[in-house]
């Protein structure tokens, strides 16, 4: 899996550096993709755990679509928090 590959080198490089997963809302997903939604909400919770579990900086970020400079500023939120 593509996010064990990640975490894996994240750690082999930086292992303090923070990591963080975006995810559409459980919601969101069924909108946009409404085929094996269990399947994939399934691996989301996966790949979120598999970062949590490894990863000593994290933030598991679920987005709503379209709102693009609203979910930019979580983001941006988030790494300011972790610099202060």
């Amino acid at each position: 899996m593509a996010t064990e590959r990640i975490v894996r080198e994240a750690l082999r490089v930086n292992p303090t550096a923070l990591q963080i997963t975006v995810a559409p809302l459980d919601e969101e997903l069924k909108m946009i993709s409404n085929v094996a939604v269990g399947a994939k909400l399934k691996r989301l919770k996966l790949c979120e755990t598999l970062v949590s579990t490894n990863c000593m900086s994290y933030e598991c970020i679920r987005l709503q679509a379209n709102r693009v400079e609203e979910e930019c500023d979580k983001i941006k939120n988030v790494i300011y928090a972790r610099l202060s």
